[in-house]
């Protein structure tokens, strides 16, 4: 083997000892050798010893418990964890599932935040309009504009595309018009038609001048990108940095930090268009590459005085990873647009006490009179999720959800299938995507309201990621998206509550110990 080739190989190996993966089941062995070198050291004293690191591991969780802001079903879950896996239980905890609001990372990022996104001003005319026509979106629009720092704007234009290669026809060519900046953010970079595409323009852009920006999640990644890609970037001319990208210290919060991903997906050109939805930046999410069947996926485009949150979202993870400090007025919007319609992007950060992105679900779900429909790659819920699907469905709404018919992870889609039973007998319907995998994550509710973006509906995204979305109240977007989930449904498989019940028994006690472990997938 060449030494190139050995070269490379360490490389890999040392990438694959930072996944999650890895952490699980060193830990995993870690108790497994504990309970057994105890044992044999200890003899007759070890029964003594482990109600000791029981009793110091409840004790541990105690502060979990205290914490009023965090899901009770979330606390639940990793109480029996912890009791059930001493001591290894609490560190699975403190690095998957803990969010520490106020270590030094979260203080860091609160200043860049009230410098980004709240000094961003709420335009009083388009939420006085909003309330005059729907009190209740104008109730969603205010928790969004109060506690995610988002503004509720008019004049933008939107563009919606149901997949990904019709986003990409038109990114590109909004792309190459850039004058001034191209902002980039995104948790999956891969090597292919897509990305090779892009960066043939973004290095042309950079050449000439564009103030070239990408931001791409580490972990997402790391085993799609070469290691120091970053720096291949920064030789271009194009301004490149890694998210949370693993290293050495000696502070635990920069381990903990780890578990926090950069799970956004944001482009920005010249401060008057901007992309986000669900795609990444791989062949797959185009359909030029053959992934688990056909790979549904949305995306949007903004056009206007809305793209300056986008252009906010983006700066406050750029300053929070570079150490620079930027001003969004820099980069405003020069354009307005004549539109229907209001939109309200905002982003959800694990680093403070308010789950945002939940909450923008739960909104459009408590305010649904007529129907709501829902695409999720990955339904892993708690109980405060499903106690509103199931009492809006009982109550007359008609609720719909949209699943992947082929799964890109099984354990997460044996998971999603454990819910199917309970949401249906409430009188949710479920769909399982035929054709292959929906990775889409949207909402549309009543033709008034609709949730387009980049969080999912698992712990993951509505606990331990960075997450951004947009909210449309009326106007053509909230009627397309719900064209699309009608075609969808079309050529989807409806889940009878019959099929779950001929769920075969070994299967189904692996899904009651997934659902055990769901915080860690």
């Amino acid at each position: 083997m060449s030494n190139q080739r050995i070269k490379k190989a360490k490389k890999k190996l040392g990438r694959g000892l930072l996944t999650r993966r890895f952490f699980f089941g060193m830990l995993l062995l870690l108790q497994i050798g504990l309970i057994v070198g105890v044992a044999l050291l200890l003899d007759q004293h070890f029964p003594v010893f482990y109600i000791f690191i029981t009793i110091l591991s409840a004790l541990a969780v105690l502060t979990l418990l205290d914490k009023d802001r965090v899901n009770p079903m979330y606390k639940i879950m990793w109480l029996i964890i912890i009791l059930l896996l001493p001591p290894t239980g609490t560190l699975f905890y403190l690095f998957w599932g803990h969010r520490n609001t106020s270590n030094r990372h979260a203080k860091r990022l609160h200043l860049i935040t009230k410098r980004c996104i709240g000094s961003m001003e709420q335009p009083s005319q388009p939420m006085e309009q909003l309330r005059a026509q729907d009190s209740n979106l104008a109730r969603s629009a205010t928790y969004l504009s109060k506690h995610a720092g988002a503004p509720l704007y008019a004049g933008t234009e939107s563009e919606y595309y149901p997949w990904g290669q019709d986003f990409f026809v038109r990114f590109l060519e909004e792309l190459k018009k850039a004058e001034r900046f191209i902002f980039m953010e995104y948790f999956i970079i891969k090597p292919g038609y897509m990305w090779d595409t892009t960066l043939e323009v973004l290095k042309e852009k950079a050449a000439q001048g564009v103030d070239v920006r990408l931001l791409y999640d580490a972990f997402g990644s790391m085993f799609t990108l070469p290691e120091d890609y970053d720096v291949t970037l920064r030789q271009m001319g194009i301004q490149c940095y890694p998210f949370g990208a693993p290293q050495l210290s000696n502070q635990l919060s920069d381990y903990t930090m780890l578990n926090h991903r950069d799970h956004r997906k944001i482009t920005v050109i010249d401060g008057n268009v901007g992309f986000t939805g669900g795609l990444n930046f791989s062949d797959e999410y185009i359909n030029r590459k053959e992934r688990f069947g056909v790979w549904k996926d949305t995306g949007l485009m903004l056009k206007g005085e809305g793209v300056a949150s986008l252009t906010a979202l983006f700066l406050e993870i750029w300053d929070f990873t570079t150490g620079q400090i930027s001003d969004p007025k820099d980069y405003a919007p020069t354009i307005s647009c004549d539109a229907e319609g209001f939109v309200q992007s905002y982003g959800d950060s694990p680093l403070d006490e308010e789950n945002v992105a939940e909450n923008a679900y739960f909104n459009v779900l408590q305010q649904a009179t007529n129907y709501v429909y829902i695409a999720t790659p990955y339904l892993v819920v708690d109980n405060e999720m499903i106690t509103t699907l199931s009492l809006i469905a009982k109550s007359g709404v008609d609720v719909r959800i949209i699943t992947p018919g082929i799964p890109d992870k099984w354990y997460v889609y044996w998971v999603t299938q454990s819910y199917y039973r309970v949401l249906l007998q409430a009188g949710v319907r479920i769909y399982e995507y035929t054709p292959g995998f929906i990775h889409a994550k949207m909402y549309v509710s009543d033709d008034k309201s609709a949730i387009v973006g980049s969080a999912n509906m698992d712990y993951r995204s509505l606990y331990l990621h960075f997450e951004n979305c947009c909210a449309f109240y009326g106007g053509k977007m909230v009627q397309e998206v719900r064209s699309d989930f009608e075609e969808c449904m079309a050529v989807s498989h409806e889940v009878t509550l019959e099929e779950t019940y001929r769920t075969p028994l070994p299967k189904r006690l692996a899904q009651v110990l997934l659902r055990l472990f769901a915080p860690l997938l």
